[in-house]
């Protein structure tokens, strides 16, 4: 399924475009203005302070609505990728993809180990090095830990690569959903085969 293919979205509030990126709340307003303005993305946070149940619940109340029950690519940075793993292991339904950038992460909660293997969904992970000896395992361990993750370092470039280096994440991300949205498409739609 392609996004092209979702209704029209109203212009306030609504996900028509498929992108929802995780808001903490800790971040400036404008933390994802480039993407917002460039791949028309919509920006989400949960109502106040919320455990995991009650975040997932808010999380995809936000999308059924906003994204009129088409699932999104969710775009997440630092501390709220964990969340956004968390929304694909749990609501598979509801995600296409996985954009996160420079992910904080806890690597030695075996839960979060757990998490990793139960993630299905396409992911992207996207790092800040502005040194060549700079730390990415923290990257590494999400594309690692993902059946179908994959990691791109973007050198010379200081956290957070989204808004440090936003055109070529765009980039980045832009094609990765192609790939993503092609994969579901074989996957809701497969090949019938033909036997003589």
């Amino acid at each position: 399924m392609h996004l092209d293919d979702q209704p029209t979205a109203d212009p306030v509030g609504q996900l028509g475009t498929g992108i929802l990126c995780l808001r903490s709340g800790a971040e400036p307003a404008d933390w994802y203005l480039e993407q917002v303005h460039a791949l028309g993305a919509h920006e989400w946070g949960p109502q106040g302070e919320t455990d995991d149940t009650t975040w997932l619940e808010q999380a995809a109340h936000a999308i059924t609505n906003g994204a009129h029950g088409w699932p999104v690519h969710v775009l997440a940075t630092g501390a709220t990728v964990t969340r956004a793993l968390l929304l694909a292991a749990r609501r598979p339904d509801l995600v296409t993809s996985v954009l996160a950038s420079d992910p904080e992460v806890n690597d030695a909660d075996p839960a979060y180990w757990e998490l990793l293997r139960q993630v299905q969904t396409p992911t992207l992970v996207l790092v800040a090095a502005p040194q060549p000896e700079s730390d990415t395992s923290p990257a590494q361990t999400v594309a690692g830990g993902i059946a179908n993750g994959v990691m791109v370092i973007v050198d010379g470039c200081t956290a957070p690569v989204h808004r440090q280096s936003a055109r070529s994440f765009n980039e980045w991300v832009t094609a990765f959903m192609s790939i993503a949205e092609g994969l579901q498409t074989l996957t809701l739609n497969p090949r019938e085969e033909t036997h003589a």
